[in-house]
């Protein structure tokens, strides 16, 4: 009866323990997918970019154009 009782006590603990682990994980994920992974920043340090940086347009510059009344 004693082994019993520590034997459910314990799948008791792990089950809470996945669940928490769980919750956690799919919290993260969708705080990723919803907000963190619009910033350039996060992306580049965890190494999640997915196109690489356009290098033909880093010599054009933009002019403005003056409004001639």
């Amino acid at each position: 009866m004693e082994i019993q009782k520590y034997f459910l006590t314990a799948l008791s603990f792990l089950a809470f323990l996945g669940v928490v682990v769980f919750v956690v994980f799919i919290g993260w994920y969708l705080v990723w997918k919803l907000f963190l992974s619009r910033f350039r920043l996060v992306r580049e340090i965890l190494g999640a970019i997915d196109s690489p940086t356009n290098t033909d347009t880093k010599g054009r510059t933009k002019t403005k154009r003056l409004r001639k009344d």
